[in-house]
């Protein structure tokens, strides 16, 4: 049975686009805030790509697990805004940090920071078994090669060497949806054939 996934590869291209370049615009102050959310609306295509890519497929997992990766990364970036503000607003304004406020201040800006790396593992955790699984349906090996370089950038990202991981992830990421055939063998039980 032959699949046509079209609109898939093309939301997920745009998407994965999207995304990339939201990443860039995004640390750009001012400017950042509102085209960044072009990654939102990229990260949205690509739920709706792999949506898609399950459907066709018979196999859910692309999806869900990319959306417990979003679902994850939100909450961390909540839980970290809200510990960052709480330990930025007991910090002492004269710099006396031997005040008990100002230690349990610096003690959440720290839990802070412990708490988004285990929510970055985590949510990448996720989204790579989100491209093991693209790949196990489409046989798009860019999509492993995503799937490997997310994971070593995020285990790497504290020293700053995973950032550049992180982007060779990206761009592995736009590959593979350009690469993904637009009519691809297979059956509704996810088992492909091209």
């Amino acid at each position: 049975m032959v699949v046509d996934l079209r609109s898939e590869r093309t939301l997920g291209l745009v998407g994965s686009i999207l995304l990339l370049v939201g990443g860039f615009v995004g640390v750009i102050p001012y400017i950042g805030a509102v085209i960044g959310s072009v990654s939102l609306v990229g990260m949205i295509l690509v739920l709706i790509a792999l949506k898609g890519i399950g459907d066709k497929l018979g196999d859910d997992r692309p999806f869900k697990y990319y959306l417990y990766s979003v679902v994850i990364a939100f909450v961390g970036l909540v839980v970290l805004v809200v510990f960052v503000l709480a330990g930025i607003l007991m910090l002492p304004e004269h710099g006396e940090f031997s005040d008990p406020f100002a230690m349990v201040g610096i003690g959440m800006i720290i839990t802070a920071f412990i708490l988004f790396v285990v929510f970055l593992v985590l949510g990448v955790y996720f989204e790579k078994q989100a491209w093991d699984a693209v790949y196990e349906l489409t046989g798009v090996k860019e999509f492993r090669e995503t799937a490997k370089w997310l994971w070593w950038g995020a285990l790497t990202a504290i020293i700053l060497v995973g950032l550049i991981l992180l982007l060779v992830a990206a761009i592995y990421q736009v590959i593979a949806f350009a690469n993904l055939p637009e009519e691809i063998e297979g059956n509704p039980q996810g088992e492909v054939f091209a």
